[in-house]
């Protein structure tokens, strides 16, 4: 397979345990990609302003990024607008409601910051799972306010919704399918909601047309609900090993964890053609 641009999703895919740098061997995988003429692109679930240290210190195949799963596609560095999709301001009405309904704390993103109400962000202090959100993403980039209904007027890139337990996780879904909106698992309790249009699989279409390639010189990588659209997108997708079953099923290969140089690996193995 002839690959021309790898894809790669952000956290538990090529970060390391600290979510915010990239291992030597991938650094290394990447810049080889690079100097052979392969395209380097993230696309992630995060916003553009919450991209990891390791991806502001200009990398050397530093392009383009797609984020909020693709409702945005940027120039790094410089952070210019390539594309943009905002959220309706009735999704973002019918969204209020679902997180009233079901009492799930829900996050606003507008340029990279996070609002949420008091409310909201003490609904997320008995979850071990949100501390990385909670004290790092959230101590930086949130923003208390008293209601999110005056933000349903403004440029909403996505939307966070929290804390969904098994029992209710059912209803939230079908009260979702009547919202145009995108909405995928970016962790088992954790929903990430876009416009319509705003998917991986979009991001990755998108990167192809500025790159003049086909999506099937496309590898992607991922481990999570977010990525499922890329990585059937791609065509090539690969799930890391710490990527839950059903993930790993619709892959089209399997590599190592995040942990244990999984994005590196593959690199080298279907890109780069090592042995």
């Amino acid at each position: 397979m002839d690959i021309r641009l790898i894809c790669m999703d952000l956290d538990g895919t090529a970060l390391q345990k600290d979510r915010s740098s990239f291992s030597p061997r991938l650094h290394a995988a990447l810049a080889e990609a690079h100097r052979r003429g392969i395209a380097v692109a993230p696309v992630t679930g995060r916003q553009y302003g919450l991209l990891p240290q390791v991806l502001w210190e200009h990398p050397v195949w530093e392009q383009y990024a797609a984020v909020c799963n693709g409702a945005q596609i940027r120039r790094l560095g410089s952070g210019e607008v390539l594309y943009s999709l905002n959220i309706e301001p009735r999704a973002l009405e019918g969204l209020l409601a679902v997180a009233e309904k079901w009492d799930l704390p829900i996050e606003f993103s507008v340029d990279s910051m996070l609002y949420l109400t008091a409310h909201a962000y003490e609904q997320q202090l008995p979850h071990p799972g949100l501390a990385f959100h909670r004290d790092t993403i959230l101590a930086k980039n949130g923003r208390i306010v008293d209601s999110l209904q005056p933000l349903c007027a403004s440029n909403v890139e996505k939307v966070n919704l929290l804390c969904i337990t098994p029992g209710i996780r059912e209803g939230v879904l079908e009260d979702l399918k009547e919202i145009p909106v995108s909405a995928v698992w970016a962790s088992s309790s954790s929903m990430e909601i876009t416009h319509p249009e705003g998917t991986k699989a979009q991001g990755i279409r998108r990167l192809c047309a500025l790159l003049g390639i086909k999506p099937q010189q496309v590898m992607a990588l991922g481990d999570s609900g977010n990525d499922e659209s890329m990585l059937r997108a791609a065509g090539l997708g690969v799930a890391m090993g710490n990527a839950p079953e059903h993930i790993r099923r619709l892959a089209d290969a399997v590599t190592e964890t995040n942990e244990n140089d999984g994005a590196a690996i593959a690199i080298e193995r279907y890109a780069l053609k090592n042995k």
